[in-house]
C-alpha cells in the first residue's frame, strides 16, 4: 500500500509514468471524507447527485428525502481530491449552490501551508514552530513554568530562544481548572516589569496569554507581535477592535465556560462540530471587526473545557481543522490527560508531552506550545523530517 502523495510520486517516477500525469494520479490517490454544513434538503439532494455524476458519493439523513422539511442538515461527502475538483467546477454554474461549493474548496486549499503575517514579515509554516511559555505567575498549573523574579524571566526568554524557540508566550493570570480571575491593574504591573527587558533582549516574536484588551494594548505597544486570547475574543469586547487597530495576529482558543468553571461537567453534543462551528463564527466576527484574515491562528484548546476522552478526540481528528487554512497552535504541554490515566503529577509528564507532540505534528499542528522548549524542538525536528 502507498501511503502518501510523495510516496506515490516516487513510484510514479519509477515504473517510467508520464511526469505531466503525475499530478492527475497524485490527486486520485488523496481519498478525503468532507463534512458540509448548514445545507438545505435542496442543496444535500444537489450534492449528492453531482457527486455521483463525478465518480463520488454523499451520505445525506434520510429526512433529506422529505422536501417538506425545512431543517438545516449535514451530509458527508467521499471522493478524491480529483473527484471534488469536478464538484467544484460542475456547481460553478448554479449559484444557490455557492456555499455548498466554498467548503469544498476550501478543502481542496487545506493541504497548502498556511502563511501568517507578524507586523511587515510572513511566515509560512513549511516546518513546525515552537513556543515557549513563561508564566510570570505564582499559581500556574506545573511549577516549572512560575517565574516572579525580574533577572529569572530575562534570563529564561534568552535561554528558549537559544534553545530554538519561534516564539515566547508570556501569561500574567493563570488559566488552570479553577483559578480566579485577576485584575487588570495585577496583570499590568507584572508585564510593565519585564516586557520592554524582554523585547529588547530577544530577536524572536512575543505573545502575551491575555483576554483583557488594556493589556493587549500595552503590550502591543511595547514589543509584542501576538495575542494569545484563550477566549476567543469572547470576555472583552473591545479585543477585535485593539487587534485591527494596531495590526496584529492573534490566537484564538475554543474554551467551554470560563477558566474558574470550565471543568464542571463539561460535555459536548458533537465535539469536532461544535469546534469548527465556533472558529467558523470566530473568524468572520473577528475580520468584520478588521482584524485581517491572515493575521489569525486558531488552538482547539486542549484541556479547556474538555473530559478526558475530549481531548484524545481532538488530537486524532486535529487534521479536520485545517480546513480553515489558518495555522494550527496546540497546548498540551504536561496538561492532566496527559498524567491522568497513569496518576503522574505534572513534572513527571514530559515523556508523555512530548510523545503526544508527535501526533500532534503528524496531524496537523504548525506552533507547538510547551514548557521544555530544548526537548520540543529535537522531537519537532525530528518528525518534521520523516512526515514533511
Amino acid at each position: 500500500m502507498v501511503h502518501s502523495s510523495e510516496t506515490t510520486r516516487r513510484e510514479l517516477e519509477r515504473i517510467g509514468v508520464d511526469p505531466e500525469a503525475f499530478e492527475l494520479f497524485v490527486d486520485k490517490s488523496i481519498p478525503m471524507i468532507l463534512k458540509c454544513e448548514g445545507l438545505s434538503c435542496a442543496q444535500a439532494n444537489v450534492l449528492k447527485q453531482t457527486a455521483l455524476l463525478c465518480g463520488a458519493d454523499v451520505a445525506v439523513a434520510r429526512s433529506v428525502y422529505h422536501t417538506a422539511t425545512r431543517k438545516k442538515t449535514c451530509a458527508l461527502v467521499f471522493a478524491n481530491r480529483r473527484e471534488i475538483n469536478r464538484m467544484v467546477e460542475r456547481l460553478a454554474v448554479q449559484p444557490w449552490m455557492s456555499a455548498v461549493r466554498e467548503q469544498l474548496s476550501a478543502a481542496l486549499d487545506a493541504g497548502d501551508a498556511p502563511m501568517l503575517r507578524l507586523g511587515d514579515a510572513t511566515i509560512t509554516f513549511t516546518r513546525t514552530y515552537i513556543m515557549g511559555v513563561i508564566n510570570i505567575t505564582d499559581d500556574s498549573f506545573y511549577q516549572g513554568s512560575r517565574y516572579t523574579a525580574q533577572d529569572e524571566i530575562l534570563q529564561v526568554a534568552c535561554e528558549m530562544e537559544t534553545a530554538g524557540a519561534d516564539f515566547i508566550d508570556i501569561g500574567t493570570e493563570s488559566s488552570r481548572p479553577g483559578a480566579k480571575p485577576t485584575s487588570v491593574k495585577a496583570d499590568m504591573k507584572k508585564l510593565q516589569r519585564i516586557l520592554p527587558q524582554i523585547s529588547r533582549s530577544v530577536k524572536i516574536p512575543i505573545s502575551i496569554d491575555t483576554y483583557k484588551s488594556e493589556i493587549a494594548s500595552y503590550a502591543l505597544d511595547n514589543g509584542a507581535t501576538i495575542i494569545n486570547d484563550i477566549s476567543g475574543l469572547r470576555f472583552d469586547r473591545r479585543m477585535g477592535e485593539i487587534l485591527a487597530r494596531k495590526n496584529a495576529a492573534v490566537v484564538i482558543m475554543h474554551m467551554q465556560g470560563t477558566p474558574r468553571t470550565m471543568q464542571r461537567h463539561p460535555s459536548y453534543h458533537d465535539l469536532m462540530g461544535e469546534i469548527h462551528d465556533f472558529f467558523r463564527k470566530t473568524i468572520e466576527t473577528i475580520c468584520d471587526k478588521g482584524v485581517s484574515r491572515d493575521r489569525i491562528v486558531i488552538d482547539p484548546g486542549l484541556g479547556f473545557g474538555k473530559r478526558l476522552e475530549d481531548n484524545y478526540e481532538i488530537i486524532n481528528r486535529l487534521e479536520e481543522l485545517t480546513v480553515f487554512g489558518r495555522p494550527l497552535l496546540v497546548g498540551h504541554s504536561r496538561k492532566s490527560f496527559i498524567g491522568k490515566p497513569f496518576g503522574l503529577d505534572p513534572g513527571d509528564r514530559l515523556e508523555g508531552t512530548l510523545g503526544v507532540q508527535s501526533l500532534l505534528i503528524k496531524n496537523g499542528a504548525n506552533i507547538i506550545r510547551v514548557h521544555d522548549v530544548k526537548e520540543a524542538k529535537k522531537v519537532a525536528q525530528l518528525i518534521d523530517r520523516i512526515t514533511r
